[in-house]
């Protein structure tokens, strides 16, 4: 069997602490991870749970995983030092919780990212931006931001959709794959935004807009 195909049947769900309506910006975060993990891993099932009274939860999450046929299932909490017991005690239970519902599936925790090297490099790195001299323009520093941002008149560059294939799949038939340009026609901070794209008007709910991942080109009047 390839590792493609061994791929398709390996869940992989990130486990969190905290979620919506508390902290969407987060949940917006711990999800595009999720989605890296789908197209730069290859694992076509990869979830993401909270540990907390958010949902979907850890055992949810696994749950969600087998349900797409995974027969193996491996959980990475979202920690990247020690000292979280709620992670640390609650992730493990969780897992073993889930195992003895499912003798049949693999469920593995994957343990604590720690990786001191790799975490000072990225600590270095981004001093480097600062302390070189010349000091990362605005448009550098604020990075690609979340569609519902945008005011009106806004143009921006889409530059990635998260979210499962099935929503990937219809945004982008309706010309929101990266590099489109998209202008923000109607934002009111409430309710659905009407974009342009691609010569077409579009009116997006204001959470699949949250979805839709682009740098800002150029701000509105």
């Amino acid at each position: 069997m390839s590792e493609e195909r061994d791929r398709s049947k390996v869940g992989i769900v990130l486990a969190a602490y905290g979620a919506p309506p508390r902290s969407d910006t987060f949940a917006f975060e711990i999800e595009r991870l999720a989605t890296g993990v789908r197209q730069r891993g290859g694992y076509l099932i990869a979830e993401v749970g909270y540990n907390d009274v958010s949902h979907p939860t850890v055992e949810e999450a696994i749950e969600r995983a087998i349900n797409q046929g995974a027969q193996k299932v491996i959980v990475v909490p979202m920690m990247f030092v020690p000292g979280s017991a709620e992670l640390e005690v609650g992730i493990p239970e969780a897992v073993a919780t889930v195992q003895k519902r499912h003798p049949g599936v693999e469920i593995s925790y994957a343990g604590l990212l720690l990786d001191y090297d790799r975490q000072v490099d990225l600590i270095l790195d981004k001093v480097g931006e600062y302390d070189k001299g010349t000091p990362p323009t605005m448009v550098e520093q604020e990075g690609p931001v979340r569609l519902n941002m945008l005011e009106a008149g806004d143009v921006a560059i889409v530059h990635e959709l998260v979210g499962g294939r099935g929503f990937v799949g219809r945004l982008a038939a309706l010309g929101f794959t990266p590099g489109a340009e998209v202008r923000m026609i109607q934002n009111f901070g409430h309710g659905p935004l009407i974009v342009n794209i691609r010569d077409t008007r579009i009116a997006l709910g204001r959470r699949e807009a949250r979805r839709v991942r682009v740098s800002r080109r150029s701000t509105g009047p």
